[in-house]
């Protein structure tokens, strides 16, 4: 049921009040992700006892990204900062190409989410292996 506001006044709209260190946060956030869950153990393996380095440098750089993002958002309070500035700075086909590069990437952040879920709630559930078997 809608609420009826009195005639000649507007109704309320929401007000901004996340900032650009609650916005980093977010961001933060959404790219840890369950991507810490996928990838973390074979980057302990690759990085052996380099790993706290490696842990700390890719924080630092989702830090910059997360910030960077949150200034965008500052900069652009529209939906879809991130895209006007694409398109403004370089260009309408560049910035296209910029927008749809950064949809394909989160589609495949998403696919990425999916399988890590599906591997911890059915964990020994795998997709069939195709045969290695050659036949001329």
């Amino acid at each position: 049921m809608a609420m009826a506001h009195p005639p000649g006044t507007n109704p309320p709209g929401l007000r901004r009040q996340l900032g650009g260190f609650d916005a980093t946060t977010v961001g933060i956030g959404s790219m840890i992700g369950a991507g810490v869950f996928v990838v973390f153990a074979p980057a302990a393996a690759s990085a052996g006892s380099w790993l706290p380095l490696a842990v700390a440098i890719a924080g630092f750089v989702a830090y910059c990204n997360a910030a960077a993002s949150a200034q965008l958002a500052a900069v652009h309070p529209h939906s879809g900062g991130t895209y006007i500035y694409g398109r403004r700075q370089l260009g309408p086909w560049p910035g296209f190409i910029a927008g749809w590069s950064f949809v394909t990437g989160k589609i495949a952040s998403c696919a990425a989410m999916a399988l890590t879920f599906g591997l911890y709630a059915a964990p020994g559930l795998r997709p069939p292996q195709p045969s290695r078997r050659w036949s001329p």
